[in-house]
Parts: structure tokens; sequence; C-alpha cells
């Protein structure tokens, strides 16, 4: 994970690795849309935003809009899926790049660390999923809420295959489980509207320190290593 760049270069670095594929899932109309629709929510909130301003940064016409779209508030929503999207599959394609021994913590620094790069790197995604979906609807809301509980499905996977590895590890209730991405997605919600998106990647020794600690890993790191 690129422990040895200085932050800027590693930033840079992981950028780089994904975005062949974000290109990929941007580069239709729908996608212009979409990101068109991230950057100016981006620049002047979801309320500000008009069609007019999508289609004019999209370089599309309003019909071509509609031909994906209902409404704005539907184009929205599909960006909020996008962003979550981005996230979890880039989450998912840093876990392929570990040993394929390595243990919960190894895994769980991945996740956290991947997050925050994200954040940094895609910050209109971030600001959109993390800060303007609360404002829009439900819809929005569910999804983003939906990608919490996948973050929280892969924390339970990790934490019971630590607890194989060393009995010792008590058990966790699902409840607590939950707490972690929960409290890691409000933490930085206030650092994207306080400080901005690009401050985010230094939180992850803190988030790392906080999800270890909630499920015992720090305490008994010795046992599960042997």
């Amino acid at each position: 994970m690129d422990r040895d760049q200085a932050p800027g270069a590693a930033r840079t670095s992981f950028a780089d690795r994904h975005r062949a594929a974000r290109d990929a899932v941007l580069v239709s109309q729908r996608g212009r849309l979409i990101e068109a629709m991230v950057e100016c929510v981006d620049r002047k909130g979801y309320s500000d935003t008009t069609l007019t301003d999508i289609v004019a940064s999209a370089r599309v016409s309003r019909s071509t809009f509609y031909e994906h779209f209902a409404n704005k508030e539907e184009c929205f929503i599909e960006a909020v899926h996008t962003g979550v999207d981005i996230v979890a599959t880039r989450i998912a394609e840093e876990l392929t790049q570990l040993d394929a021994d390595a243990d919960a913590r190894a895994k769980i620094e991945s996740i956290v660390v991947t997050f925050c790069r994200t954040v940094a790197t895609e910050p209109d995604f971030a600001r959109l999923v993390l800060v303007e979906s609360f404002k829009v609807n439900q819809s929005a809301v569910g999804y983003r809420d939906l990608a919490v509980d996948r973050f929280a499905e892969l924390y339970r996977l990790f934490y019971d295959q630590a607890r194989q590895a060393n009995p010792a590890l008590p058990a966790v209730p699902d409840e607590l489980i939950a707490l972690i991405p929960d409290a890691i997605g409000e933490r930085t919600r206030r650092v994207i509207v306080s400080d901005g998106p690009a401050h985010v990647p230094d939180l992850a020794p803190l988030f790392i320190q906080f999800v270890t600690a909630t499920l015992g890993l720090t305490v008994l790191a010795g046992p599960e290593k042997s």
C-alpha cells in the first residue's frame, strides 16, 4: 500500500492505478452526464444546480439528458450509485493486491486506507455521496446506507477470520460492528465539510486504530500472528 512513498506520491500512484476503470465507467454519454452532475453539485450544491448547468458541462443536449434520466433527481441518485460503486470497486481491487495469507488487520488497513485515498482522489464524488446526498432525498441516503452496510459485512467477515485464527478473540455483536463504518463515515463527512477531502487520508491511522481497538485486534495482536 505504498508505505514507503511520500503521501502525495502514494495518492498519485493510487489514482493512476484506478484511472482506467473510472474512465471506462464515465466515458459514455450517460457517464458524462453523471460526471457533469457531480462536478456541478461540487461547485454549486444540489439545490442550485440546474439542468442547464448539467447539459452544458456534459456538452450534450437536453433531449440527450432525457434519453437517460427522467429528471435532475434521478441523475443525482445515479451519481450516488456511481460514487459508491467506485469506492467498493477500489476496495475490492486493493484487497486482491494483498498476500494470500494476509491477516485481518492487514485487510482492515487496506479497506480504511483505500476508502480514505478514494475520498481524496475523487473529492467531488466524495462530497456528493457523504455530504450532498443527505440534502436531497431518502433514495440517495438509502443507497449510501446500503454501502455502509457493505463495509460492515466486510469487517464482520475479516473479524470472523481472525477469530478462527485466534479463538481467544471475543465475540463482537453485529450491532457494534455496524457502528464502525457509521462512525468513520460521519467523521469523514465532517472533515470534508470543514477541511476538504484532501485531508481525509490523514485520518487513516486514527481510523485503523479505532477499528482494531473496537474489535480487540490491537490487544491480542500477538496470538493471531502466531
